[in-house]
């Protein structure tokens, strides 16, 4: 019997299809798990980030999405990431292409996988054409990616309790204004605790690749540093490695992270010189 044709499978497959039982399962899931979920990945998630937000313009919560997370979600959705596997929304139109699948590029990423699983007479099934391999172990990372993303958020790292006769960890939903210890039952405010974990970052003196750090401060902060943003800091000079050899430099952590929180105040990356001018010539003029 020959072997399943996914890169990552050797199980054996009837010779008429191009998967194993197991993975085409797993597709199946999959393109219904975008079905199910992309609406709230693509609207919901979007939408909350964006207008999460008192009505003095500041986070309601003491929690509001960076601009690196919208690049985030949006390449995600829409984009290819940093090692140039497509998004959600290329991927589906070029598998509902290789299946004969008419759609327009207006055409909802949800509706995309359920023209996908509905895929009937005059159509090449989804589980049959000879392009299936390819675009289900695409959709495999994605859907990973996408359940990764959508949770995030949902619950806030807040860091340690202050109470130093606690220290219990503590986590809160993002739109929360407080929390309430688990340990030594004192409710804190969500703001004080994240001035507090600021702090603690940027006073660090810990160092990481790339992707180290990226990771921890999306474990330690819920917020996710966008790896092409990171890489215009270091094209830039804006961000500069504290050491590592040649080809994995390594970067300061306090460095990212207070890069970072200037774009969340700022609202916006300011790529304009002008706008650089004008903000130095005001920091000047105090």
């Amino acid at each position: 019997m020959p072997e399943c044709k996914t890169r990552s499978c050797w199980r054996e497959r009837n010779p008429e299809r191009q998967l194993c039982p197991n993975c085409e399962t797993r597709l199946t899931d999959n393109l219904k798990w975008l079905a199910t979920h992309l609406p709230s990945l693509e609207n919901g998630k979007l939408n909350r980030i964006n207008k999460n937000r008192d009505m003095n313009g500041n986070g309601g919560s003491g929690y509001s999405a960076t601009p690196p997370l919208r690049e985030t979600i949006y390449d995600l959705l829409y984009e290819r990431d940093e090692h140039g596997l497509d998004g959600v929304q290329p991927t589906l139109q070029a598998f509902a292409t290789c299946l004969g699948i008419q759609w327009m590029h207006v055409t909802p990423l949800s509706d995309l996988a359920k023209r996908i699983l509905d895929t009937k007479t005059g159509h090449t099934h989804y589980l049959l054409s000879t392009a299936t391999p390819v675009y289900a172990e695409q959709i495999r990372i994605l859907v990973k990616e996408c359940s990764r993303i959508l949770n995030q958020g949902h619950a806030v790292n807040l860091g340690t309790c202050p109470n130093t006769d606690c220290n219990t960890p503590l986590t809160a939903d993002e739109t929360a204004a407080t929390v309430k210890c688990r340990g030594c039952k004192n409710t804190w405010n969500i703001n004080y605790l994240r001035s507090i974990m600021n702090q603690k970052i940027l006073e660090s003196d810990y160092t990481g690749t790339m992707r180290q750090i990226i990771d921890l401060l999306a474990q330690s902060t819920g917020q996710i540093v966008n790896a092409n943003t990171f890489k215009s800091w270091v094209h830039r000079n804006q961000l500069k490695p504290a050491g590592g050899i040649h080809g994995h430099p390594t970067y300061r952590i306090a460095d990212v992270y207070r890069l970072l929180l200037g774009l969340q105040q700022a609202g916006q990356t300011t790529d304009s010189v002008w706008q650089l001018l004008s903000k130095q010539k005001a920091e000047n003029d105090n």
